[in-house]
């Protein structure tokens, strides 16, 4: 791209002339060459960042910048020569103006892409408003509770959390919607003395020229036109003095819709909008939440999804306007309002074609899985979708949310999986902060934005608010059909979901990743030698992300360049043994009830290893070991082996690069280098049995480590495992579970106590342990602590009463299925905390919670009606809590 690398050439040039001699010029010389510095690098990112439709759109615009920047090198090459020129007053004020000249064509090109991105917005949601059948104006189907939170919060006596009310969601769930209903109610008119309506858009944010001069304007022409009149031309401080006056006194409210940039409101609010104290109000919509992170105390409004009640009956009023629907298209007209997913511009789009084609037709379209009208109301909606995916500032998100449509559609996807492989298909580069918390930090970003759905939260409450912690996530189905659709114009990855023998060779050709979404369709002979023949050579991820295949398929091995195989998926009914072949792998998830070959050690690369059983189910006497030569697997970082042991070395074991020196000298018993027999990368370990412990020693930098456990008779103690876990100093993360704990009537404490853990923990889940709740103050105790599960009588006994000071730093507490009876924490313990989850304590009948800070939320699920008492009574006695969340599944 000729623009791109002029720009980068001119940007180097003056970064050079810069360091050379920034010691010589006078102030004002390095100032407006820094300015262009500046500038060119953004415009540099911009440009980068621009797919091939857009720069094929702009290409004009484009073209004239490259000419501009042509002449300025042939024009202000001296700058790089003889930089003592711009010194000069005449010359120096020739570049300045020269400079200042390019800057604001550069501003004005990116100006033109936004505009028209948000042009192509505004004009695909007003296209498709109009061409349904529109309902009454002032009716808005479903979200009565929102709405009616939403109304209850402008017109209640100031709370709190302030007077910014913040209306967030995906694109088309409604946002603009509620927000113009509730600002046209006639209770919000007769309340409010002054309101006024203002669309931001994407125009007005960090990359553009709209400034908060002209949303003055725009406000001021609706609360106080005659103001407006007198300031007409004046500077902006005095049109911000103006509003303020008119607004002084008076009870407003203010609409921000479709907010890109929260700063600017909150600027905006500081300068320009007087602090009357009188249930003065203001509303931003926004897609993101980040919008939130610019505004100083916010209520929240999490624009939720139709339920299917609500679905149908929006998609009944816009086919049906003034009549009711015909009793035999009720059962497919309700099943195709389920297929849009509960978003209701997309049932606006399927009301208006509906309306359009034979009513013969509706059965149809409710249950064919992929109908023509849902393909053709998909592409409508990607054209609104399309401008929160060019919003995101790198091509390497881009590529992240991509991806997750290479999951089949509503596949819950799990965080760690997802991250994985991320990670390993390389789409970041590795810097000082990790490739982990890299991934971590744009899945919530997608998360914050609105492109994806957590379906799962690890953390809830009040770290939700700004930071969501996932814990399963995925995308809504317009979503997942603008992914698609995206990754086969950028050859992504490709989708195999169904057989077509014409257009097979052709579909797969040339693609690097494919992603199965029916494993069975490697039984079809012709697709197992298309891919085998077609792909042999390109591959390099094979993703078999189809339902759960019991029976065995023959999977495409002689993918000679494979890196990345995913067949979790797909049951083996031993290893397969053509996968040792796959010697650039680096990534290997499959499903086996099998010991794993010694010749796994082949699979140099390998970073990732995942080894599911088949429902848990093990040969009578079985007992699962991972081969001695795992240990010469050095590039390891993340080893899941469900009911696998760690094998111990012995005396026995030699490093592969040492075996010929042992032949040469067999009389000489040389003592073990333990780096040599270590795995220094390994930073996850999950799911091993309990003999893998003694060998952590030999895993140093592990950061997260998973235990399962299985009582046997001949074995002493199971917990003596702890004993090998305090030297883990980077450990932050510990699961341990016995899966078939016994315990006998009464407290029958474990043979070990309760042992030291590493400081550095701040994630602990215990399950089945049965340790007496003395023991607890060895956990209390330890300083970073966040995260605490105990479930199914991790700790046994009828009392946990729990000293001062304790669990400094602990956000988030749950307690399942325990055996206590009462709960008693002394004053000055729990200071941090966020959450406490109390669920199936049938015996809980006491709750003294001591003097808790302000806790974001409380929920109790089926336990005692008593612990519902106890918990609203200390909220009586001065227990700040924001959320109480009771649900019983006794209760109607």
């Amino acid at each position: 791209m000729a623009v791109y690398l002029v720009v980068s050439v001119v940007h180097r040039i003056i970064s050079i002339a810069i360091e050379r001699v920034d010691v010589l010029l006078p102030p004002p010389s390095l100032k407006i060459l820094e300015f262009a510095e500046k500038e060119l690098k953004s415009f540099r990112n911009f440009v980068e960042r621009l797919d091939s439709k857009s720069r094929e759109r702009m290409s004009a615009s484009l073209d004239g910048i490259s000419n501009t920047l042509y002449a300025y090198l042939d024009e202000y090459e001296f700058m790089y020569v003889d930089l003592n020129i711009i010194v000069d007053g005449e010359r120096y004020e020739d570049v300045s103006r020269g400079i200042h000249s390019l800057v604001e064509q550069l501003k004005k090109v990116q100006k033109e892409y936004y505009t028209s991105l948000q042009e192509d917005d505004q004009k695909e949601v007003v296209s498709l408003a109009s061409s349904s059948r529109a309902v009454s104006k002032s009716e808005m189907v479903g979200l009565c509770d929102q709405r009616r939170l939403l109304k209850d919060g402008l017109i209640r006596p100031r709370q709190a959390e302030g007077d910014f009310f913040f209306i967030y969601g995906m694109a088309g769930i409604g946002k603009t919607t509620l927000a113009r209903e509730i600002f046209e109610d006639l209770d919000i008119i007769e309340w409010f003395e002054c309101r006024a309506w203002v669309t931001a858009g994407i125009e007005w944010g960090p990359c553009t020229e709209r400034t908060s001069e002209e949303i003055t304007d725009h406000i001021l022409a609706q609360v106080d036109p005659e103001a407006l009149k007198m300031v007409m031309g004046g500077s902006e401080e005095e049109k911000s003095e103006a509003l303020k006056k008119s607004l002084k006194g008076k009870r407003f409210l203010i609409v921000f819709d479709d907010v890109w940039n929260g700063s600017v409101v909150n600027d905006l609010k500081q300068r320009s909008f007087p602090n009357n104290r009188n249930e003065s109000r203001v509303v931003l919509t926004s897609r993101s939440k980040f919008v939130a992170l610019g505004v100083y105390r916010m209520n929240f409004i999490d624009m939720r999804l139709l339920d299917k009640e609500e679905s149908w009956d929006l998609l009944r009023q816009k086919v049906f306007v003034g009549v009711s629907c015909p009793p035999h298209l009720e059962d497919a007209g309700m099943k195709i309002a389920e297929k849009c997913d509960g978003l209701p511009l997309t049932i606006v789009i399927i009301a208006d074609l509906l309306s359009k084609v034979p009513q013969s037709l509706w059965i149809d379209v409710a249950t064919k899985r992929k109908h023509k009208l849902f393909v053709e109301a998909y592409d409508q909606i990607s054209q609104v979708l399309n401008l929160s995916y060019e919003m995101l500032f790198d091509v390497d998100m881009k590529n992240c949310l991509l991806y997750m449509g290479a999951f089949p559609l509503k596949y819950e996807i799990p965080k760690s999986r997802l991250i994985n492989l991320w990670i390993v298909e390389e789409f970041f580069e590795d810097t000082f902060v990790g490739l982990e918390r890299k991934a971590a930090y744009v899945l919530k970003h997608l998360a914050l934005c609105n492109l994806i759905m957590v379906y799962q939260n690890a953390i809830s409450g009040f770290l939700n608010s700004y930071y969501p912690y996932i814990k399963t996530c995925g995308l809504h189905s317009t979503w997942w059909h603008f992914c698609q659709t995206k990754a086969r114009e950028t050859n992504l990855y490709y989708v195999l979901d169904c057989y077509n023998e014409n257009d097979i060779e052709e579909a797969i050709e040339g693609h690097t990743r494919l992603s199965i979404h029916n494993n069975v369709l490697f039984a079809l002979k012709h697709v197992y030698n298309s891919i085998q023949e077609i792909c042999a050579s390109t591959a390099r991820s094979l993703l078999c992300f189809g339902p759960y295949c019991q029976y065995m398929v023959p999977v495409c091995f002689g993918l000679k360049f494979l890196c990345r195989l995913d067949a979790l998926n797909i049951r083996f009914y031993d290893f397969p043994l053509e996968v040792l072949k796959l010697v650039k792998l680096r990534y290997l998830a499959l499903t086996c009830n099998r010991n794993l070959p010694s010749s796994i050690s082949n699979l140099q690369k390998l970073q990732y290893l995942i080894v599911h059983p088949h429902l848990s189910i093990k040969p009578c006497g079985a007992l699962f070991s991972l081969p001695l030569e795992i240990w010469d697997m050095k590039r390891l970082k993340h080893l899941q082996v469900t009911g696998y042991d760690l094998p111990n070395l012995g005396e026995t074991f030699t490093p592969k690069k040492n075996k010929k020196r042992k032949k040469k000298k067999k009389k000489k018993k040389k003592k073990k280098n333990l780096g040599e027999t270590s795995l220094q990368d390994l930073i996850t370990l999950l799911d091993v049995t309990v003999g893998s412990c003694t060998v952590l020693n030999r895993v140093p930098n592990l950061n997260k480590l998973g235990i399962k456990i299985e009582l046997a008779p001949d074995v002493a103690d199971p917990l003596c495992c702890f004993d090998h876990i305090y030297h883990l100093t980077k450990l932050e993360s510990l699961k341990c579970v016995i899966v078939n704990p016994e315990f006998k009537l009464g407290v029958v404490s474990p043979v070990s106590s309760f042992p030291c853990l590493p400081f550095s923990l701040n994630k602990l889940s215990l399950s089945g342990m049965g340790y007496p709740w003395e023991e607890m103050s060895k956990i209390a105790s330890l300083p970073n602590l966040t995260v605490l599960k105990l479930r199914f009588n991790a700790f046994r006994g009828p009392e946990w009463e729990l000293e001062e000071n304790g669990f400094p730093n602990l956000k988030t507490l749950l307690i399942e299925d325990i055996d206590l009876v009462k709960l008693k924490w002394a004053h000055g313990s729990f200071k941090t905390l966020f959450v406490l989850r109390i669920k199936h304590c049938y015996k809980l009948k006491e709750l003294h919670l001591g003097s808790l800070p302000v806790i974001y939320e409380i929920e109790v699920v089926d336990c005692n009606p008593l612990v519902e008492w106890y918990v609203k009574y200390n909220a009586l006695k001065g227990l700040n809590v924001q959320n109480i969340l009771v649900r019983s599944s006794w209760k109607s």
